[in-house]
């Protein structure tokens, strides 16, 4: 709990749950190349889902912060050349690409509200106009303890759901962000790197 936030790994029942919206597309016969991000991805719960329909156009990039799980997780998955882990916090996480999905197993409510605050800001800025950011929160956290996580999941939430089978049980969390201004539009970015 300590250095994770959680008591137990993630459920293969939040797994399936968290990712969902991403497996749907994923599973389409004609569909677009997606780039993926997941933050503190633990022992992989999240990732093993995301990788198993991952295509050789998608990109998925895997930060974590934690050398032990870094080391698991470059272990089972590091081989695939559309697959990036990094061992480093994600507010050090420097990327040319903007991400269609954003998953998180960030124990916010165990960090500094500051702190919380400026992970919700580097997230927005790798989004584009559509982002899903899916997320959870163990049910024993009732409240938002950072304002400005609580503004965007009021603003952008489209879908909420409990998990009653995950140890402890968690509220799943996915915000469709659009029109936030934090977002750069795709056209400067690709003048940007040109």
């Amino acid at each position: 709990m300590r250095y994770t936030g959680s008591i137990a790994p993630s459920s293969k029942f939040l797994a399936r749950d968290i990712t969902q919206i991403l497996q749907q597309n994923l599973r389409k016969k004609k569909r677009s190349a997606v780039n993926i991000l997941e933050i503190g991805p633990g022992t992989g719960a999240f990732t093993k889902r995301i990788i198993k329909n991952l295509g050789p156009k998608d990109h998925f990039d895997i930060v974590e912060i934690n050398k032990h799980f870094f080391d698991i997780i470059e272990k089972k998955y590091g081989t695939p050349f559309n697959v990036k882990i990094h061992n480093q916090n994600f507010l050090n996480f420097d990327s040319n690409y903007r991400y269609d999905y954003i998953f998180s197993s960030i124990p916010y409510e165990s960090l500094p509200k500051g702190e919380s605050r400026k992970i919700w800001k580097k997230k927005l800025e790798y989004c584009k106009q559509g982002t899903y950011i899916t997320y959870y929160k163990y049910l024993n956290f009732k409240k938002f303890r950072c304002k400005y996580e609580k503004d965007l999941v009021s603003k952008y939430c489209c879908d909420e759901k409990l998990v009653l089978l995950n140890l402890p049980p968690a509220k799943l969390f996915t915000l469709e962000i659009k029109n936030h201004p934090l977002i750069i539009p795709v056209e400067s970015l690709e003048t940007e790197f040109a």
